[in-house]
């Protein structure tokens, strides 16, 4: 089949093939707190260390009474201040302590043990929390080292550096297990309906040993049956170290848990490591009065039954045969969900399949040449509902959501059973649905590390949503207050309320996925806006959305990557001057993205209707993934004087550069500077605001070609651990000694494999460092940054910065922008050569005069040289 679009008058250029280099080197970070002494920590720790012993021992005779032989076991917590790289080497050497996983710990308070000193004053700082598990011969063991600290052995260094920074230790508890996994809140709400049996997920500390595994399988499924329960599903997913169980418990034994009650044999399972709510992985869609299509719809034809889709929709059911989608879906439902999917139910999926393939219907664009693959893992769920509630589509009680996406993307490139791959094509899967109940804090979720797994082995661009926020915006002040203010005072003090609950905020899992891409919203639709007295207009067009999640990511790392259109959305003025807080407007008059929908009666195929939310941005960006695709494809047919697109690098990273490549924070980063810079946030600020606007707004329309005035080109390959490449971009003569706005944007994007046992998570980093050329680049030169914080960028699998200025620079013909790209280990070893796209954007304004064929004429003369050599 032939994937063929008309080439543009200005395509994207190829740069020539990088040179080699060594990595460039790279500044450390800042200094934690200072250890303490070897006395200061005996007398700090070694009360609670004795009394642990003493838990274990006491463990021990209980355990003596019922079952002889057995040794008491525990999960033990080590928290530090600080971090000891590769400390999982030294636990395995002593037998019986097995480690099971290591996680940071951000803005712990300073105290008179632990501090980081700033200007004189004490910080916060972060700290590492390690869990092993434990029987109480290897405790023994562990006492030993921390007595004779002093002079281990040869191998046993690291367990002293982690003695000396050791906050506090103790046993893994049923505090730790049922507290904060939002479970309890799941199970008071379902008991508003249901009485006699509820769901829940138990995630168990991971064991390498399939023996050890089963043995705690076995352990859990006793205890869950002790309480009248029983388990319906069971996951084991090795490459992640994941094993969970989807269990039945009785309203009884939950109603006990709800009490306080904590001596439920199952709670105190060393193996658990949580419970948490069950099917929480839910999408909403309101059900507006449907309007009919427009008659543009009636012509459009379907993409050639030959044609193999290039993005994967995991979400709802769509409503295939609506006048939109007919003929436009491939429709992979192996768990039969259709058969209890009504029509009037299917909102979220056939919204989500419009808008990739349709853009916003208000306007629509041109539909993807390829059918779009669905793998349906929503259901309609029943509940009850009160006046105003708006229906759920979600994930089975009984499924366990890691295990299903699991499946649904290995049946996509491997296959099911003795079938074949469903749509081994897919180069992007879409993803607008998180998880309700499962806000980002510090370590990454299951979904989370699953995604980043299945990203680097099929080397596929997961596109997630950043998550929703339905609650009201709390203005912590009477509306009264502000209600005769200027709508710009009453914007701005939104949105400082806004930045004020940001913890509330938090991304929802799988968002904090490093491999991946994160959308949130912008505030903008294609509708026209119809002003009523009541609403309010909440932000400028193009400015965050006051509904989106918020970063960072893991590891600090700039969480959402960029902001896509999502649909406005209105606020409600309060009624009440006592009132303190602003809703959003649930009418049908209100405004959003317009999108296919079910009708009003049965078998009606032509409604639309109006929604909003980060599942919508997420969805435009599958489809400018998808526009793409073409384009790449005919980049590799126009070689031309030896250049030619790395073979080496997949789509997903060309597709991953490009979609983030026009992103820029624009007037809104001004504003958003405008409004929070403070004299002492000041060289922070950049970085703060990286949690709302990511790398910036994107156009919904892909960067597919150049003008006289804006050259893109592209390059890319593999590098290995301590390698590096110099990529060349030529200065365009007509730039040398003219003043004039000028901008440099530079994206590289790769995907890295992962390291299930450290908390750095990602094997590789790559990075360029500031590009060197004649224009002059940093805050004391021509060029200054004008986008998030330089060290927030280069933490995850994606480093995109724009510089700009208006001063003159001087070259001579043959100068170029070098952009040098390296690699490194980050949580290592690193055993694979990281494939990686980049592309280079230098734009003009055009009374500089026409730079495109200056620079496309220098890249081809040096093709030519470099051939006749």
């Amino acid at each position: 089949m032939s994937r063929s679009v008309m080439m543009a008058d200005r395509p994207l250029l190829l740069l020539s093939q990088p040179t080699e280099a060594g990595k460039a080197k790279k500044g450390g970070g800042g200094g934690g707190p200072a250890p303490r002494t070897a006395q200061e920590q005996l007398q700090r720790l070694g009360p609670r260390i004795d009394q642990l012993a003493d838990a274990l021992e006491n463990k021990r005779f209980r355990l003596q009474s019922t079952a002889s032989g057995l040794q008491p076991e525990e999960v033990l917590v080590l928290e530090t201040a600080g971090a000891v790289d590769e400390f999982y080497k030294a636990v395995q050497k002593i037998e019986g302590l097995g480690f099971l996983a290591e996680f940071d710990e951000e803005d712990i308070p300073a105290d008179d043990n632990f501090f980081v000193l700033k200007k004189g004053e004490r910080q916060p700082y972060r700290g590492r929390v390690y869990l092993m598990f434990t029987n109480q011969t290897a405790f023994q063991q562990l006492v030993r080292l921390w007595k004779n600290k002093d002079s281990l052995p040869r191998g046993y260094a690291k367990w002293r550096d982690v003695f000396l920074l050791l906050r506090d230790l103790r046993f893994w508890s049923a505090q730790d297990r049922l507290e904060e996994t939002g479970v309890l809140d799941d199970w008071r709400d379902r008991m508003t309906w249901e009485r006699e049996n509820l769901p829940c997920e138990i995630e168990l500390f991971f064991y390498p040993s399939l023996a050890d595994r089963a043995a705690a399988s076995g352990k859990v499924r006793t205890a869950v049956e002790a309480t009248g329960g029983f388990v319906q599903h069971e996951s084991v997913i090795s490459d992640i170290r994941y094993h969970a169980l989807s269990v039945s418990l009785p309203v009884q034994a939950v109603e006990r848990l709800l009490a306080g009650e904590r001596d439920l044999q199952l709670i105190q399972l060393e193996n658990i490591q949580f419970l948490r709510a069950s099917g929480q992985m839910i999408a909403r869609c309101p059900v507006n009065t449907p309007e009919a299509l427009p008659d543009f719809f009636k012509s459009s034809t379907s993409p050639p039954s030959s044609a193999e889709p290039f993005v994967a929709l995991i979400d709802g059911l769509p409503l295939e045969q609506h006048q939109t989608l007919a003929g436009r879906l491939r429709v992979d439902d192996p768990d039969d969900v259709g058969a209890q999917y009504p029509a009037e139910f299917r909102r979220h999926g056939t919204a989500m399949a419009s808008l990739i393939i349709w853009g916003d219907l208000h306007r629509p664009g041109e539909a993807l040449a390829q059918p779009l693959y669905v793998r349906p893992i929503l259901r309609p769920f029943h509940q009850p509902l009160t006046s105003g509630e708006i229906p759920e589509e979600r994930v089975a009680d009984n499924t366990l959501i890691v295990d299903l996406i699991h499946r649904a993307v290995v049946r996509i490139f491997e296959g099911e059973g003795n079938e074949p791959p469903a749509a081994s094509s897919v180069k992007v899967i879409n993803l607008s649905i998180g998880i309700d109940d499962r806000p980002f804090l510090q370590s990454l979720s299951p979904l989370a590390r699953l995604l980043d797994w299945l990203a680097w082995k099929y080397q596929v661009l997961f596109i997630v949503s950043a998550g929703n926020v339905t609650e009201a915006i709390s203005l912590d002040q009477p509306w009264g207050d502000i209600a005769s203010q200027p709508l710009d005072d009453i914007q701005r003090t939104a949105l400082q309320a806004i930045a004020a609950d940001t913890r509330n905020r938090r991304l929802l899992s799988p968002a904090e996925t490093i491999n991946g891409l994160t959308v949130a919203a912008s505030h903008h639709d294609e509708g026209e806006l119809v002003e009523w007295p009541y609403w309010l207009d909440p932000a400028q067009a193009g400015f965050p959305s006051t509904y989106n999640r918020h970063g960072p990511g893991y590891r600090r790392a700039l969480k959402p990557d960029l902001l896509a259109p999502g649909g406005r959305a209105v606020l409600r003025k309060p009624v009440l001057e006592s009132e303190q807080s602003l809703k959003i407007v649930d009418h049908p008059n209100a405004p959003g993205q317009c999108v296919a929908a079910p009708g009003a009666r049965s078998g009606d195929l032509n409604a639309t209707t109006k929604v909003l939310g980060t599942s919508n941005a997420t969805a435009l960006m599958s489809r400018a993934a998808a526009l793409l695709i073409p384009i790449l494809d005919e980049l590799r047919a126009s070689v031309s004087d030896g250049a030619s697109l790395p073979q080496d690098v997949p789509d997903a990273l060309w597709i991953k550069a490009l979609l983030v490549h026009r992103a820029r924070w624009g007037s809104a980063g001004a504003h958003y500077q405008h409004l929070f810079e403070t004299p002492e946030n000041k060289k922070q600020l950049r970085n703060q605001l990286g949690r709302f606007l990511g790398c910036g707004l994107v156009d919904s329309d892909p960067l597919r070609e150049c003008t006289s005035t804006r050259v893109t080109a592209l390059s890319g390959g593999s590098l290995w651990a301590e390698a590096g490449a110099l990529h060349r971009f030529p200065l365009p003569p007509t730039l040398s000694g003219k003043q004039g706005w000028r901008s440099l944007a530079v994206t590289l994007a790769w995907f890295s494999p992962i390291h299930t046992l450290s908390e750095r998570w990602r094997r590789a980093q790559l990075w360029f460092k500031s590009p060197d050329s004649k224009l002059k680049i940093g805050n004391k030169e021509q060029l200054e940054r004008t986008g998030a914080d330089w060290q927030a960028v280069q933490r995850g699998t994606l480093q995109h910065e724009v510089f700009e200025g208006e001063k003159v620079s001087a070259f001579v013909d043959g100068d170029a922008i070098i952009v040098h790209v390296s690699c490194r280990e980050d949580a290592g070893p690193l055993t694979d050569s990281i494939p990686y796209a980049l592309a280079i954007t230098l734009e003009v304004d055009p009374s500089i005069g026409e730079i495109y064929a200056e620079i496309r004429d220098r890249i081809q003369i040096r093709e030519r040289v470099a051939a006749s050599n």
